[in-house]
């Protein structure tokens, strides 16, 4: 099994930039201080603004992973509450 991905969160405390994904199944790790903090994949909804969650295995609360199946487009690693720090938030595609 081969994986190819992005790191949406390097070393940091707050949410990513825009990420392109390729379209595929992937999986969601996220690493780090959550502080109370809630960790989510969003990618951008048909109105090519609002951000959408990804489901609820890519919705952490602590490290941890999830699987998820998007389309291609942006994608992005979203902090919510809490004190986080020191996050690092990857998306992993999966090839068969």
């Amino acid at each position: 099994m081969n994986t190819a991905g992005v790191l949406l969160i390097k070393n940091g405390a707050v949410s990513s930039e825009q990420a392109m994904w390729p379209g595929g199944i992937g999986v969601f790790a996220v690493v780090g201080t959550f502080g109370g903090a809630t960790i989510s994949l969003q990618f951008i909804g048909p109105d090519g603004l609002t951000l959408i969650d990804a489901g609820t295995a890519t919705t952490l609360t602590a490290a941890g992973a999830g699987v998820f199946y998007l389309p291609p487009g942006p994608i992005v690693a979203t902090i919510t509450g809490g004190a986080a720090d020191a996050i690092y938030a990857s998306a992993s595609r999966v090839l068969g």
